[in-house]
């Protein structure tokens, strides 16, 4: 009869990705320039909808709380906004993406572009992956 041998009980680790930053991506694709611009800024979130209208940007300025209106309504699907701790977004997430699509495009298919955030206490909230 064979001994038996013990196996290591490795533990097992997230591999870690490593964040392509691309600095040539600004100046191609101004139009999601401009909505990144507004995302990461604050000064505007995309509301994204169930039924016959499926998005509407909205401008932070003129609403003292946003979120919370939104995030109470039951026909909002997503709040597409931008995350303060996720630094060079555009250049690692979102830009490599989209590329060239355009800002519908991206809005309309935001699943592909945008995640949730667990931890937040409005559940809607989604920030680029």
């Amino acid at each position: 009869m064979k001994p038996k041998t013990r196996r290591s009980n490795k533990s097992r680790r997230r591999r870690s990705t490593k964040l392509i930053v691309d600095p040539d991506c600004w100046g191609k694709n101004k139009p999601l320039e401009q909505l990144w611009h507004d995302l990461s800024h604050f000064l505007s979130v995309v509301i994204i909808y169930k039924g016959s209208m499926p998005y509407e940007i909205v401008k932070l300025a003129s609403h003292s709380n946003p979120l919370g209106e939104y995030a109470t309504d039951p026909r909002v699907v997503a709040i597409l906004s931008a995350h303060p701790d996720h630094k060079n977004a555009y250049e690692t997430a979102l830009y490599p993406r989209a590329k060239d699509k355009t800002v519908d495009y991206v809005i309309t298919h935001y699943d592909d572009f945008f995640k949730r955030i667990p931890t937040h206490p409005v559940k809607t909230l989604m920030v680029p992956k």
